[in-house]
């Protein structure tokens, strides 16, 4: 079931998709002898795995028990969202301002191309996580652009939370197809070379996504 390369991170890949997906869920405890016997590894890749996950606020581990999936309060996407407005909107603004140049206007094929992605997955619900990997890269190669190596780190962190939580929004909403539209509005206005259309779009996006997950972008 496990190819013989690298374990730990195809633990970790599996781990993780099986919580962004609901597979593995909240409220049950599970063992590193469950997935090593299931993995058919042994316990050390699926520790590794567990730590590192626990590290990014997924799992929570109990003493001499096992470990569960955490769950993802509406405190936890309220603050999530806040982040993601400070850090991608001044993304935002700092991809328009240097648009013209060669790094940025790669960075510009590159949203285009994941555009394209989600809408040959928004249709689709039976596309539903490959939706949601492409609507998750669109942001974060917008914080890529700056280069910026102290945004990147605080977004990667956040990073398998907005999957979870993305995922699951989208799905209960059936809301691919309309956020992929807000997706093109930002694009477009980043084409445009308008700043303030871009962040405009882009905030809107943010309170769809906010309403959605039921929380709101201020307190």
């Amino acid at each position: 079931m496990i190819k013989k390369v690298s374990y730990k991170d195809q633990v970790y890949q599996y781990l993780k998709r099986a919580i962004i997906k609901g597979e593995l869920q909240t409220g049950v405890i599970y063992s590193e002898q469950q997935f090593a016997d299931k993995l058919e590894v042994s316990r050390t890749p699926v520790r590794e795995a567990v730590i590192r996950l626990t590290n990014e606020g997924m799992l929570e581990v109990y003493t001499n028990r096992g470990w569960g999936v955490k769950d993802v309060s509406t405190e936890d996407m309220q603050e999530i969202l806040q982040a993601r407005i400070a850090i991608e909107g001044y993304s935002l603004r700092y991809l328009v301002r240097h648009r013209d140049e060669s790094s940025i206007q790669e960075v510009i094929l590159a949203l285009q191309k994941c555009q394209k992605d989600s809408e040959n997955f928004a249709q689709d619900e039976s596309h539903h996580f490959e939706y949601m990997k492409a609507d998750i890269d669109f942001h974060c190669l917008i914080v890529e652009c700056t280069g910026n190596a102290y945004l990147k780190r605080i977004n990667d962190q956040m990073r398998t939370k907005i999957e979870q939580a993305t995922y699951n929004s989208l799905h209960m909403s059936h809301r691919n197809a309309k956020a992929c539209l807000e997706h093109q509005r930002i694009l477009e206005e980043i084409l445009h070379g308008d700043e303030d259309s871009a962040t405009q779009a882009f905030m809107q996006h943010m309170q769809e996504t906010a309403l959605v997950l039921g929380t709101t972008l201020l307190q």
